[in-house]
């Protein structure tokens, strides 16, 4: 039996310090958890990016112990679908509680789709399709109707290009997510709560106008203020962010063009890689509602401007370097579509190269490995000296200025520990200063201008409440810290399985560890009676 509190998590994609203090004044809930309470910088995975990361929060794990470091599961970046819950190979903290008969109310959290069964109430977030259902069945209907209007994963302007159309979108969604939260945290028996807001991460990526940003900021305030509200004390509170947030205003690496100049990588003219935004798309307006066939999500292929381009040998490397010359290269690059610049002329033969950058966000090289990829071409006999090589080119490489491009260039085995390590990229990298971006595409020319905000490797953390010893000092703490600290304030012993920690002193009661066995989790799995009392159907099946 637990002798902790209720616990409530607030999640919100991106979140920074540094906006934090910038927009105080129309932050005043988040101001006081973050000053009352204990609050340090929360150390982000390797690499910094949704999908990574926030699975390590609510498993505990790193990505090498969970296994997902992208947005999608691939063997090549020409083919690969989605990642979901199912690709997530560790318990999450709900289903540590379901073994123990604690229920959970967990909302928007980030690859929590197909919902599997707990105890408790699931409603799927970010990349689960528009019609994607919640556990139990029927919640989403039910939460819709005391609603009034339908319960969306995505807003209803997510894909327009009005700058205000976009931004009302994103501040209606927060106040839908705000009102679910009130809803399910009121009605719903819950030991636990996580809920999440995406948009203080897709503000930035989609306008660089503070105001926006601002906005956003404010909304997120008032979703927490509403969350607290509703919640009888006593009760802890966590606030956390999968990552930070920053501006990059030094250069945008072309690591594929870098492994080409240097013999790695073959180029072609006819090369696909799946898209990130093509499958956002699908996924908000309903096509992916049944994603049951397996089919890989593509790009559909350049534009008729980016055909055009690319039929007359204007590529981007060569605008580029033709704008530089007569001094508006800034210019032609704020101008110039991000899907031209990244598509127009040549791109990555996947199979034929030994070595590429398979996605800006999984942030290394991976190794074309005979016996591992299914086109390998480089044998496990050459494999060490080939990644030896390529970490000495890239440890020299420089940027244009002069200085290092990478603070670290490091081996995989020098990062992760865990039992999907072979899923990660050989090489693990981390641009300067944070301060330079990755790209996979082929300009010609290995570095462009950056001035865009992206991930940070430091998000935030605070605690607040009568379980945590506010008097603690906690200099940080890393993303997969976040479920044990969770599960040690609930007052349950932490799972051995997880490889996060609780910081010393940050918790008033005596800290447990504890093997909970093999704990059934996704959605694969089947439940002999999906009643509302998950714990008699587990006991059936023989779990508890």
């Amino acid at each position: 039996m637990s002798n902790g509190l209720r616990t409530l998590v607030l999640g919100f994609d991106a979140l920074d310090s540094q906006y934090l203090e910038l927009f105080s004044d129309v932050t005043p809930t988040l101001s006081r958890l973050f000053s009352a309470g204990i609050s340090a910088p929360l150390d982000s995975t390797v690499p910094p990016w949704t999908a990574s990361a926030w699975p390590s929060m609510y498993t505990g794990t790193d990505p090498s112990h969970h296994g997902v470091y992208g947005f999608f599961d691939y063997d090549y970046p020409d083919e690969g679908d989605l990642v979901t819950r199912n690709d997530v190979a560790a318990p999450a903290l709900w289903n540590y509680l379901t073994e123990v008969s604690a229920p959970s109310v967990v909302l928007n959290v980030p690859v929590t789709h197909p919902a599997e069964p707990l105890e408790g109430v699931l409603v799927p977030g970010y990349l689960a399709g528009e019609d994607d259902a919640g556990y139990p069945r029927g919640v989403r209907e039910e939460l819709s109707a005391a609603l009034g209007e339908e319960y969306r994963v995505y807003s209803s302007g997510e894909s327009s290009d009005d700058p205000a159309t976009k931004l009302a979108g994103y501040l209606d969604l927060i106040d839908l997510r705000k009102r679910a939260a009130v809803e399910l945290l009121s009605n719903r028996d819950w030991d636990l709560a996580i809920v999440q807001v995406q948009k203080t991460d897709a503000v930035f990526h989609n306008f660089d106008d503070e105001s926006a940003w601002r906005a956003v900021y404010e909304a997120a305030d008032d979703f927490a203020a509403a969350a607290l509200d509703t919640v009888e004390e006593p009760c802890n509170v966590v606030v956390c962010s999968d990552h930070g947030m920053g501006r990059k205003q030094g250069y945008q690496i072309q690591l594929n063009d870098v492994l080409h100049r240097a013999g790695y990588l073959t180029a072609t003219t006819d090369s696909e890689t799946v898209s990130l935004g093509e499958a956002k798309q699908r996924k908000h307006s309903g096509a992916d509602a049944d994603a049951s066939d397996g089919r890989s999500l593509v790009t559909a292929g350049a534009t008729t401007a980016e055909r055009l381009l690319s039929r007359v040998g204007l590529t981007p490397g060569r605008l580029y370097s033709v704008a530089e010359t007569i001094g508006v290269e800034d210019i032609l690059f704020d101008i110039v579509p991000n899907s031209v610049r990244q598509s127009v002329g040549k791109g990555v033969d996947w199979r034929e190269s030994m070595a590429y950058c398979r996605s800006e966000s999984r942030l290394g090289v991976r190794i074309n490995l005979a016996g591992r990829e299914p086109a390998g071409v480089v044998s496990e006999a050459a494999y060490e000296t080939v990644r030896g090589e390529l970490v000495s080119l890239l440890s020299e490489l420089e940027t244009p200025d002069g200085y290092p491009a990478f603070d670290s260039v490091l081996p995989r085995e020098a990062v992760y520990e865990g039992p999907h390590v072979d899923a990660a990229p050989d090489i693990v990298l981390r641009p300067r200063n944070d301060d330079h971006v990755l790209s996979t595409s082929l300009y010609g020319r290995p570095f462009l201008p950056a001035d865009v905000h992206d991930h940070d490797p430091t998000g935030v953390f605070a605690a607040y409440g009568p379980g945590f010893d506010h008097d603690a000092t906690v200099d940080r703490l890393a993303l997969p810290d976040v479920a044990p600290v969770v599960m040690a304030a609930l007052g349950h012993p932490v799972p051995q399985r997880m490889t996060g920690t609780v910081p010393s002193g940050l918790l008033e009661a005596p800290v447990e560890r504890a093997d909970y066995g093999e704990v059934p989790f996704g959605s694969d799995r089947t439940v002999a009676d999906a009643r509302d009392d998950v714990t008699d159907a587990l006991s059936d099946l023989g779990y508890i």
